[in-house]
């Protein structure tokens, strides 16, 4: 080598190479997090120190773009962070694109949003449910890949077991959070789609731990550097719940880990899975709902035959809540949970419609057919979608089941009589054989 070029690499290594190493890229993200008529946030994570902004527009060329200054990414978050949007129009198509630094890092054509119609609004609105990703962070990637594909959905909630970190230690958390959002299934959807999330056993700590468990600190902690979630809880009463309004559909998620009592405890007349504080919450918030429909979740089953970890060991609280609905002449409640590894509906005590879904990465259940089941999917991995019209004089209730690889395999409208338990569903008949089989937890 001449020393010309020795000269040159070395100016080269010792001037230009650091300079370059040190712009900041996208690491994960970015995910669309709560979105209504009037403002978005996204969430972002950069692989070093950065100062997150983001420009946005009608136009798909971010020609008249405004620019949205975020956070500045630090390692006390590992690096990520929430860009909050404000001023938006309601029901419109916005186009984005990030910056670190004041560097653009994505390129045309730009990712795009609609916000919600404006509060009240009847509309048609279609929503995807998850939950049970799997213990690798490989194996929910075909299942975002092919949910990816569906462009008429609307919005997406994650209803727990997001990753299967098993322990609340917060560098685990982060691992498992790096792992699960690396999919590029998951990060082409979300992206795009409002993307919202509860926690379960397996994302909070191990599995069917409960408000006991040591370090749930930062488990929470971890959480909150994930998602952007509307809220997390209340003033007072920290928690992975909140509600948000989309038109004239009202969703309620719950937090069924950081205040539940052990799933064993009998000796307590005041178990609880969501601790008292949000139950009353949950109460309030109905009631002072004005929504056509209204969207309950947890990330557990609402219905009577579940396993123990599951409202099962909870029907105390459980039929407290569904009793004052009841009481209350609240109309329009679905309910929606995730944990089994199995895609099924029911109806609770005759009355509650419920769907839960998965998995959508984690191994298959060979479950059994229970007294208030209607719809069985267990053969493969599944996600679901509502179709919620409200421009009807009559709601109309779809359900959609999706196996991920094959396609639409099972769907059934519901009735209004249906939902509101005026109308009975038959239920699936039990064989002997499955009256006989035990529940398998996964």
């Amino acid at each position: 080598m001449s020393a010309v070029w020795v000269l040159l690499l070395s100016f080269c290594c010792g001037e230009c190479l650091p300079a370059a190493s040190a712009a900041k890229w996208l690491s994960l993200g970015p995910m669309l997090g709560h979105v209504s008529d009037t403002e978005a946030r996204v969430w972002v994570k950069a692989s070093g120190p950065a100062r997150a902004a983001l420009r946005i527009s009608e136009a798909a060329d971010l020609s008249r773009s405004r620019k949205v200054s975020g956070p500045l990414l630090g390692p006390d978050t590992d690096y990520a962070g929430l860009i909050s949007i404000t001023g938006l129009s309601a029901s419109t198509r916005y186009f984005y694109r990030l910056e670190l630094d004041g560097t653009p890092v994505e390129l045309p054509p730009y990712t795009s949003f609609l916000t919600s119609p404006p509060v009240g609004a009847r509309q048609h609105l279609r929503f995807a449910f998850v939950s049970c990703s799997g213990y690798n962070p490989y194996d929910p990637a075909p299942g975002w890949a092919d949910l990816g594909t569906r462009t008429n959905i609307d919005l997406v909630l994650m209803l727990g077991d997001n990753h299967y970190g098993n322990s609340p230690l917060l560098a685990k958390q982060r691992d498992a959070y790096r792992g699960q959002r690396q999919s590029a299934g998951f990060r082409d959807a979300t992206r795009r789609l409002p993307t919202y999330g509860i926690w379960d056993d397996h994302d909070f700590g191990p599995n069917d731990s409960d408000g006991t468990l040591g370090m749930k600190e930062e488990a929470f902690r971890a959480f909150r550097e994930h998602w952007a979630n509307p809220a997390y809880g209340e003033p007072g009463n920290p928690g992975v719940y909140f509600t948000f309004t989309r038109g004239d559909v009202d969703f309620f998620l719950t937090d069924g880990r950081y205040y539940r009592d052990p799933n064993t405890q009998t000796n307590n007349p005041a178990k609880t899975m969501l601790g008292r504080p949000q139950v009353e919450w949950l109460k309030r918030s109905l009631k002072a709902s004005r929504a056509t429909v209204k969207v309950l979740a947890a990330g557990g089953e609402w219905q009577t035959h579940g396993t123990p970890d599951s409202w099962t060991s909870f029907t105390r609280e459980r039929d407290e809540m569904l009793n004052f609905i009841r009481e209350q002449g609240i109309t329009g409640v679905i309910l929606i949970s995730g944990d089994r590894h199995f895609t099924a509906a029911y109806q609770v005590q005759k009355r509650f419609i419920e769907v839960t879904s998965g998995p959508i990465g984690g191994n298959p259940s060979d479950s059994r057919v229970t007294a208030e089941m209607f719809i069985h999917q267990n053969k493969g991995r599944f996600y679901c979608v509502y179709d919620v019209d409200t421009t009807q004089v009559t709601p109309l209730l779809t359900l959609e089941i999706y196996r991920v690889g094959v396609g639409l395999v099972e769907w059934r409208t519901f009735t209004w009589d249906e939902i509101e338990g005026r109308q009975l569903i038959p239920s699936l008949p039990m064989t002997p054989s499955a009256q006989r089989s035990a529940v398998k937890v996964p």
